[in-house]
């Protein structure tokens, strides 16, 4: 967990460091959230289809991202979620991030298909803790509007490991973000 911590972090303050070489006229970061369809299958199990806004994220939970952009093509991404379900007297919690490297190939036009690997890590806790990591990938296609707002459609796919032993999450997703 810890290494997956550091690599998120790290992740993170190159693609802030990157972004503000970059020069000011062109946006250097992305914030933003998914909605979407996310599926979770796991052989011998039924699956689950979860359909949210936001909520195309990590595990299906609502999630932000935060992209930097460390050349025009290349995205450095930190994800977060949160998710608090109480009632009848029992809570569950979950808690992922996730980090994403990613490829955009016509970067100056006003939309680009890409490519993107992630790692992920989730815990949660319903009194007793359960935690897993999780690698996938994205294909995806993002447009502009203007110079503030970007729109993503993406289709992904995450295996996972650790206490989520063989959980596979596909999802299709639209993203809308802030560009800075």
């Amino acid at each position: 967990m810890h290494r997956i911590l550091s690599a998120v972090v790290a992740l993170s303050c190159i693609g802030t460091l990157t972004a503000a070489q970059r020069r000011s006229s062109e946006p250097s970061a992305e914030v933003g959230t998914l909605v979407g369809v996310t599926i979770l299958s796991q052989t011998g199990f039924p699956s689950v289809t979860h359909i949210g806004i936001p909520g195309d994220g990590i595990q299906a939970s609502p999630t932000l991202y935060a992209t930097f952009f460390a050349t025009p093509s290349l995205m450095v991404e930190p994800q977060i979620s949160f998710t608090h379900i109480s009632g009848g007297g029992s809570t569950l919690s979950a808690f992922g991030f996730a980090g994403q490297f990613g490829y955009l190939f016509t970067p100056t036009t006003s939309g680009s298909p890409y490519v993107a690997v992630n790692v992920a890590y989730q815990t949660i806790s319903d009194g007793t803790s359960i935690n897993g990591e999780g690698v996938g990938g994205v294909l995806g296609y993002r447009f502009k509007v203007k110079n503030s707002l970007a729109i993503r459609f993406d289709a992904r796919y995450r295996r996972w490991f650790s206490d989520f032993k063989d959980l596979n999450e596909i999802g299709f997703g639209l993203g809308l973000g802030a560009t800075f």
